[in-house]
């Protein structure tokens, strides 16, 4: 169990809006429109009185499962309306939320659940040939833990089912013991980001920080019953801000895709009148590509786009293609928007900053050179610390301001990301760590040295490039060898490089530290040059 409430490391005044929980948000959005659609998932739609009596059924299993008030419930799930009845089960509860990307596998499952200590684990059972079930009880094993895994797949818009997640009683709710009210500042999220050290680090989000994030975007493009369209995980920061949270904020709904596809995508944009979104660069320029193949512009009226690198000439093209307000932003787990482009901004602003601090968050550069430094931020909407308080010291500053690792530029307002200290590749939105990756290389005899860099991509950001040192005497390895290794360890299969470099030597400091602005030149000169092998 993890403390319900937390003291924040940070320090930033507290905020009387909104000054409410997610389950009294979900019941008064409940009663102002019962009847109104609150989640289109294919051909199922739900109503938000009828989400509100599945999320209930929810949380009767979670409770006979044992979950109570400051209970961690691994959610490792799809994007289908179950996720969302999961999540806000877990909430009225009192428990905490913990969403994992399905993507995940054993290795990475092990480490969160010793971490996390979750209470129960809720998963899609079989998913895409892959049985989740039997993963997680693997995991929860290798890790020491014990937690009942319940399937998702009882819970169902008719009713209860005799099996999954609501395979025990049929009482269709909770009593009232089982309910616990929550406040504004008990934690309601716990998310697992990679960091530098290859280790994940549980960031804990609030209540109240969670639903001033969303809201201050719902304000910012003056949103009202507006229909969200969300490819983005709902398990990743983006989805469960702006495809769970913020629709009951503005009386809306949300209209899920949980494989990205960009011809039905644009159907569902079209079909259910899908006005805002928020997603990563491979969402932009597919749906860009797509809509550009039709006539007429997109039913879209806002494309917020970060969490990769965005190339300029992509949002100029898919701005004009869409018709849309396509607005970069910059935020991370810890701090989900800092900057968004505001639409009077001109170009070529528009297309290469990452535009204006947002709201009542602040950022400023620490030991700036030629106007460039390291960005700290701070904020209403900024994480309440990490799950091990061990973290908290280095990532904020004596006066409680977050030190992002990021290297940016801030002229008047206006922010521009110069580079990352942090050594991260973002694939598609996902942070890799590349450390993490490494430890798993080194360790074939065949590998003297490894450094696993960023190469950019037009259609995922950036991919993981792997620079290899052959042991002498030892055959180099090939890049299918490498994700070979990556897959027995356990790991997610988008954190195969999918790029190989074969060097004779990695440049070091005097003190042995790699310099990876080197390795990254090298690489840059290898890709112009042919030398690289890919994927």
């Amino acid at each position: 169990m993890i403390a319900a409430t937390v003291s924040s490391p940070h320090r930033f005044p507290t905020t009387p809006d909104p000054a409410t929980t997610i389950p009294e948000l979900v019941a008064r959005r409940t009663a102002r429109r019962p009847g109104d659609i609150a989640v289109i998932d294919g051909t199922t739609r739900l109503t938000a009185a009828e989400l509100l009596r599945a999320s209930e059924r929810a949380a009767a299993a979670l409770a006979r499962a044992g979950v109570g008030r400051g209970d961690v419930v691994v959610l490792q799930l799809p994007n289908r309306w179950q996720t969302i009845a999961a999540m806000q089960g877990v909430w009225l509860l009192g428990g905490i939320a913990t969403p994992v990307t399905p993507i995940y596998r054993t290795g990475e499952l092990t480490r969160i659940f010793a971490d996390a200590s979750p209470r129960a684990v809720v998963v899609p059972g079989e998913h895409r040939g892959h049985d989740y079930a039997a993963q997680a009880r693997a995991a929860l094993a290798a890790a020491g833990a014990a937690a009942p895994v319940l399937t998702a797949e009882g819970l169902t818009a008719e009713g209860l089912t005799a099996e999954g997640i609501l395979d025990a009683r049929p009482e269709a709710a909770p009593s009232a013991h089982d309910r616990a009210p929550a406040s504004p500042d008990d934690v309601a999220m716990l998310m697992f980001t990679s960091g530098t050290t290859g280790r994940a680090k549980g960031v804990l989000h609030s209540h109240r920080t969670l639903l001033h994030e969303s809201a201050s975007l719902a304000r910012l493009f003056g949103l009202e019953r507006d229909a969200v369209f969300m490819p983005s995980p709902l398990t990743h920061v983006t989805g469960l801000l702006y495809g769970v949270l913020l629709p009951l904020l503005v009386d809306g709904s949300v209209v899920l895709q949980d494989r990205w596809d960009p011809a039905s995508a644009v159907e569902a944009i079209e079909r259910h009148g899908c006005t805002f979104t928020v997603a990563a660069t491979p969402f932009l320029r597919g749906l860009a590509d797509a809509y550009a193949e039709r006539p007429g512009s997109s039913r879209l009226r806002v494309f917020v786009c970060g969490g990769a690198d965005i190339p300029p000439e992509l949002v100029r093209r898919a701005t004009a293609i869409l018709g849309a307000e396509v607005a970069r932003t910059y935020g991370s787990t810890e701090m989900p928007t800092l900057a968004i482009v505001p639409s009077e901004l001109p170009a070529p602003e528009r297309w290469e900053s990452e535009g204006r601090v947002i709201g009542a968050a602040r950022g400023r550069l620490a030991d700036a050179v030629d106007g460039v430094g390291e960005l700290e931020v701070i904020g209403p909407e900024l994480f309440v610390g990490y799950l091990d308080p061990a973290d908290n010291e280095p990532a904020f500053t004596a006066d409680g301001w977050f030190r992002t690792g990021d290297l940016a530029r801030l002229d008047d307002g206006l922010l521009r990301i110069a580079g990352r200290s942090k050594d991260l590749i973002i694939r598609g939105g996902e942070n890799i760590s590349s450390k993490e990756i490494e430890d798993v290389l080194l360790s074939e005899p065949a590998i003297a040295d490894v450094a696993v860099v960023a190469i950019p991509d037009d259609t995922m950001g950036e991919r993981a490039c792997a620079v290899v040192v052959p042991a002498p005497g030892s055959r180099a390895p090939a890049l299918a060898e490498l994700a070979g290794l990556l897959d027995a360890a356990g790991l997610a299969a988008q954190k195969r490089p999918e790029a190989l470099l074969l060097v004779d030597e990695l440049p070091r400091t005097p003190s042995g530290k790699i310099q990876k602005f080197l390795v990254r030149e090298r690489v840059r000169d290898a890709l112009a040059e042919g030398r690289v092998e890919r994927r």
